[in-house]
């Protein structure tokens, strides 16, 4: 059992554990970095797939220039709202 009760050896103490907890804290960034970074070099993307493909994103863009709804084109795309929103703000900028 450690005694921090006395003012310096406790402040010591803490310091000594912040400083190794922050050590380590950055060797597993550095490690995901290094472990991403492989992956890309290799080929490979992190993240979940996209929902809807560029050409389902133009056809969106027809159906809703023809004058369709939100909600028709995205259950015909058999997406949400929401992600027809987010794909089609996506891919105009």
């Amino acid at each position: 059992m450690l005694d921090t009760s006395d003012d310096m050896c406790g402040e010591l103490i803490f310091t000594v554990f912040a400083a190794i907890a922050k050590f380590q804290r950055q060797q597993i960034v550095k490690g995901t970095r290094e472990g991403l970074d492989a992956a890309r070099a290799r080929g490979r993307v992190g993240g979940r797939p996209r929902a809807l493909t560029s050409e389902q994103i133009a056809d969106a863009r027809i159906l809703l220039g023809a004058g369709q709804t939100g909600t028709a084109v995205a259950a015909k795309l058999r997406v949400s709202r929401w992600t027809l929103s987010r794909a089609l703000d996506t891919a105009s900028r």
